[in-house]
């Protein structure tokens, strides 16, 4: 009885949003809002095969896969299960554990890989869950990183790449190519040039990369 009151004290005293785990976004607190970006869906056009059975309609129109947009008032969990494009990466994050760190307040920026990458890392069939999450966890940054503040990072260090942690204890390092782009690196030679600049998200920022950077 006394803790069946204990409960009900802390229900009428506090909204069911200031009860939650503190670790955990609530969707409740985050400001509305409808701007957008978007994931081009491309991996489904190079695996796109003509139908066989004349039946059927057989080509790109008819399968079409649209883009996923990204709202910014939405978690990264949210947007990343949502993308036709990162249907590998997220599932290998569900894997690695690590997909519930990206439902927390963050902030975090995420690097996130698509499908052709994960597939050619995962030919041969998915590694062991601890394998995943020490190569995936260099795919996610503690912090809020959007494009303006990394090139305001890159100016203040000319030619040094700029130093992020991840969030398992890691560095990544991230640093502009000849032409400008942002290249991601591990400074021991691997190297994965991003593809999509960061997409602001209620809990940080999504960036597309075009290759998978794992630690050495």
């Amino acid at each position: 009885m006394r803790a069946a009151r204990i409960l009900v004290t802390c229900l009428l005293a506090c909204p069911a949003v200031a009860c939650a785990p503190a670790a955990r976004q609530d969707p409740l607190l985050v400001r509305a809002d409808s701007r957008a970006a978007a994931i081009p869906t491309v991996s489904v056009e190079h695996s796109y095969l003509p139908a066989t059975d004349q039946g059927r309609p057989d080509s790109r129109v008819a399968y079409g896969a649209p883009d996923t947009p990204v709202y910014r008032d939405r978690p990264l969990n949210e947007t990343l299960r949502a993308s036709v494009e990162l249907a590998d990466y997220t599932r290998a994050l569900d894997l690695a554990g690590l997909m519930a760190v990206l439902r927390q307040q963050g902030p975090f920026t995420v690097f996130a890989v698509p499908n052709l990458p994960m597939e050619r890392f995962a030919r041969g069939g998915m590694p062991a869950p601890a394998v995943l999450r020490r190569t995936l966890a260099y795919s996610i940054v503690r912090g809020a990183y959007p494009a303006a503040r990394l090139s305001r990072l890159a100016a203040q260090a000319p030619g040094k790449p700029i130093r992020l942690p991840t969030v398992d204890g890691g560095v990544v390092l991230l640093e502009r190519d000849p032409a400008g782009r942002l290249v991601l690196s591990d400074g021991a030679g691997q190297r994965a040039p991003v593809w999509i600049d960061g997409m602001v998200q209620s809990n940080g920022v999504l960036y597309l990369t075009r290759s998978l950077l794992a630690p050495a």
